[in-house]
């Protein structure tokens, strides 16, 4: 039984910061960057004294994890043999052994892939299958000392690491998005040790979204009942999460570019910030809030309005797409403010408003919780080769931005076909 399976990366337009909270919607586009796991069994080796799992990531430098399994208690804390530790890893197999409960031996090798955009892609060099199919970058250092571009590799890495075990656990599982979604959820929070917005994992199983949170608590129970009542657990994870996730895309005459400026931010510790500054200014936090999720509703209505057949867009769309797109800057911009936190950083405000200048661009905006990691800006289909070329004439006018190669991918957790990765594995 070999099996592969891919999920996309993300990027949040609007919601930044609000999705933390159930009742605001965020508007997320799924990229068309993807994470791929590709899973082979040894089948059920009942002669063994032990199960065993390897994942393995050969893009990168020590990319190798060995997990050996004596008992079921052992399924709680999955302990690296290599003493080559990854949360990420070890929350998933705890997670989704305890949620199945495995009776049987087993003996599992899985392979992680990952899509150029997801990371810094210096110092690398490319491997591709052999049908040509796919194409990924080597590189020449371990995993943790590659910048990312915060596109959700972790999130990514959960949900098909998930799906595959779940195929080999419970063959046709991997079919239930609903499943899949709510245990990498809960194996994506046990990795992180908190319980995060989730629109990162539910943009991995099911692509472009308009996205509400679940409630924090559903998650929090879970993680107090998977190891010690395993039964009660299952029946929550089981259960309707009450969330919103629903298909959305952009029309075919806007495109998203992503732009990497080789920054990076600490997401956990803006958050955190933020959150304190809502807490010991909850008058003046709330009108920010209402202001952005009125700038977040109008964007997401504008868009929503387009024909998805049309490749025209009129002025008047054009415009009412870039006043939302403007307003929503605005309250991030006050959020910056606010709570002192780099949000939208002065670089990042001279790069975006030098670009909307542009013919073509609609506006752009700092994704999900901001910072230096990369840019996210709408364009005119026909414009975006006049956008690359006017942004790499005059470079020191738009920080320098490098232009990823993505694109939108509305799809979410999808199969593979394993021929596609002969050569590499």
């Amino acid at each position: 039984m070999t099996k592969a399976f891919s999920a996309p990366g993300k990027a949040l337009l609007a919601g930044g910061y609000l999705v933390l909270d159930p009742q605001y919607d965020a508007y997320v586009v799924a990229l068309s960057s993807r994470m791929y796991a590709v899973i082979d069994s040894n089948g059920e080796n009942l002669h063994l004294t032990n199960s065993k799992v390897i994942i393995t990531s050969p893009q990168f430098q020590n990319g190798e994890w060995e997990y050996h399994f004596e008992k079921s208690a052992d399924y709680k804390h999955p302990m690296e043999t290599k003493k080559n530790g990854n949360p990420f890893l070890e929350a998933t197999l705890a997670t989704i052994l305890s949620y199945t409960q495995p009776n049987s031996h087993f003996d599992l090798k899985i392979t992680i892939f990952s899509d150029p955009g997801y990371h810094s892609q210096t110092n690398t060099s490319e491997k591709h299958s052999v049908n040509g199919k796919k194409t990924f970058l080597y590189h020449s250092q371990e995993i943790n000392k590659v910048p990312k571009t915060g596109l959700g590799s972790s999130a990514g890495l959960v949900t098909v690491v998930t799906t595959a075990l779940m195929s080999y656990f419970q063959p046709g599982s991997e079919d239930s998005l609903d499943l899949i979604h709510n245990l990498a959820q809960v194996a994506h929070c046990k990795a992180q040790n908190k319980i995060g917005s989730g629109f990162d994992v539910a943009a991995a199983v099911y692509g472009s979204i308009i996205y509400r949170r679940f409630q924090p608590s559903v998650v929090t129970d879970i993680l107090d009942k998977l190891y010690a009542d395993p039964h009660a657990a299952k029946l929550a994870i089981d259960g309707d999460w009450e969330f919103k996730h629903a298909k959305c895309a952009l029309p075919p005459s806007i495109r998203l570019m992503m732009g990497d400026i080789q920054g990076g931010s600490e997401t956990p510790k803006m958050v955190s910030k933020v959150l304190q500054w809502r807490s010991e200014c909850p008058e003046r936090a709330k009108k920010v809030y209402k202001s952005l999720n009125d700038a977040n509703v109008g964007f997401t209505n504008v868009i929503g309005s387009l024909s998805q057949d049309s490749m025209n867009i009129t002025k008047d769309q054009r415009r009412a797409i870039s006043e939302a797109i403007q307003r929503i800057r605005q309250g991030l911009k006050e959020l910056t403010a606010g709570a002192d936190v780099p949000v939208e950083p002065p670089i990042q405000t001279t790069l975006l408003d030098n670009v909307s200048q542009i013919n073509g661009c609609l506006g752009g905006v700092v994704p999900g919780a901001g910072g230096y990691d990369a840019v996210a800006v709408l364009v005119l289909a026909e414009y975006m080769d006049t956008i690359k070329e006017s942004t790499k004439t005059s470079p020191e006018l738009y920080n320098f931005v490098q232009w990823v190669d993505l694109h939108e991918e509305a799809e979410g957790l999808r199969k593979e076909d394993i021929s596609d990765f002969n050569g590499l594995i």
